[in-house]
């Protein structure tokens, strides 16, 4: 331990890091929430087009069934 450094600086140093370590931290926390925040709104997209992916599938299913249905009727 450093005898020139009173017991005043140490704290003063101190704060100063917590506080500079208080205000990275609250930055980091905001570009979190951003970056939660994207990744929300990018899986609601994907569910989304999910969804809609599944209509589709489900018409194309029903197209289908109405093509087999008339070959069947076709054939006898």
């Amino acid at each position: 331990m450093n005898s020139d450094i009173t017991p005043m600086e140490r704290l003063g140093t101190l704060t100063t890091q917590l506080v500079e370590k208080h205000v990275a931290t609250v930055n980091e926390l905001k570009e979190l929430k951003e970056e939660l925040s994207s990744l929300r709104e990018a899986l609601q997209n994907k569910d989304n087009e999910i969804a809609k992916m599944g209509d589709e599938l489900l018409e194309k299913d029903i197209e289908i069934e109405e093509i087999v249905s008339k070959l069947e009727s076709l054939l006898g």
